[in-house]
């Protein structure tokens, strides 16, 4: 008989080398875990022969996989993936720890899928993981819901030893819509809260590779390029601000980003509404903001009327508040 989800887990564990197993698969990559397509390929070679049509043999090039993963936001810890190994603050509950500046290097985890079929377990290790991009969004009425796409180098042979106790998650918190507020900077202004947002969409992309070496089917190591962060939200439509800083774009002289250097001049914040030991949040500051567009979503009778605002950012930090006093 066919089983379900319900025999099955996902958890993963840093990497001291790229490829090396983790030794230990102590994370959830958030709550509500549901695990994409995965897929594995050995790039086959066809090897073909004079005076016959049919193929002659088979050859096999690198070995390459990719995994993606649909979770709600509660723990912060997968950002180590982008930002390296967050610094911590504070002598006792609650702990700060911030993701700042992104290395130039790849931090690489193993990631382990466990499932209980009906006539054999099957355990499978992927390692040399990298996080090349990870999504979260929300809605009225919905969860933020996230998206880690990841990549994968090796993998061997699949066991039939399960974990008992699979991670939990040491946050535990479902973060909504309702828990969310979102900030922007006006034209000579401050960070101001943007009313009646209806959905947002955030995303990061560290356009990370694998590598390859002669010698082995398997990736040797990784390596980033560019990273990307870009987003979208739509809000009632107030006022003339957001339009007018695209236009200020082109406009003589150009403005070519809201705010300069480092300064926060778009803030999102998910919160538990917490106090003390009991405040678990995590606040994303975004700076060097830019508008790729502008759009009102229709002007009917007697419905509202909504901007939609897309975005590219230079960079962000990541601020998260918790009662963990090490970050994982």
């Amino acid at each position: 008989m066919v089983r379900t989800g319900a025999h099955g887990y996902i958890q993963y564990g840093w990497e001291s080398t790229f490829g090396s197993v983790s030794s230990t698969f102590d994370k959830p990559f958030g709550l509500q875990q549901s695990v994409g397509t995965i897929t594995l390929n050995n790039s086959r070679k066809d090897i073909r022969k004079l005076n016959q049509v049919e193929r002659e043999a088979f050859a096999y090039g690198q070995q390459t996989g990719s995994v993606s993963v649909d979770f709600v936001l509660s723990n912060p810890w997968l950002m180590k993936a982008l930002y390296g190994a967050a610094t911590t603050s504070g002598s006792s509950a609650p702990y700060t720890h911030t993701y700042a500046t992104p290395p130039k290097t790849v931090t690489s985890f193993s990631t382990e899928v466990g499932f209980a079929g009906e006539t054999e377990n099957i355990s499978r290790k992927m390692l040399g993981c990298i996080l090349t991009g990870f999504t979260l969004n929300t809605a009225v009425d919905d969860l933020v819901n996230c998206t880690a796409d990841i990549t994968f180098g090796s993998e061997g042979d699949a066991t039939t030893s399960l974990d008992s106790t699979p991670a939990a998650d040491d946050i535990n918190f479902p973060y909504t819509f309702a828990h969310g507020t979102l900030k922007w900077t006006p034209a000579g202004g401050s960070l101001t809260t943007v009313a009646e947002v209806q959905n947002l969409s955030v995303s990061f992309t560290q356009n990370a590779n694998l590598l390859y070496a002669v010698g082995s089917h398997k990736a040797t190591a990784s390596y980033r390029q560019g990273f990307d962060i870009n987003g979208t939200f739509q809000a009632s439509w107030k006022d003339n601000d957001k339009l007018q800083q695209l236009v200020d774009q082109i406009d003589t002289p150009p403005s070519s980003e809201i705010g300069s250097g480092g300064t926060t001049v778009l803030e999102l914040t998910f919160t538990n509404g917490g106090s003390g030991a009991a405040e678990k949040s995590i606040k994303v500051n975004l700076y060097g903001v830019t508008i790729d567009s502008h759009s009102v979503d229709g002007i009917v009778p007697v419905e509202p009327v909504f901007e939609t605002i897309n975005f590219e950012a230079r960079g962000a930090s990541i601020v998260c508040v918790n009662p963990t006093a090490t970050a994982k």
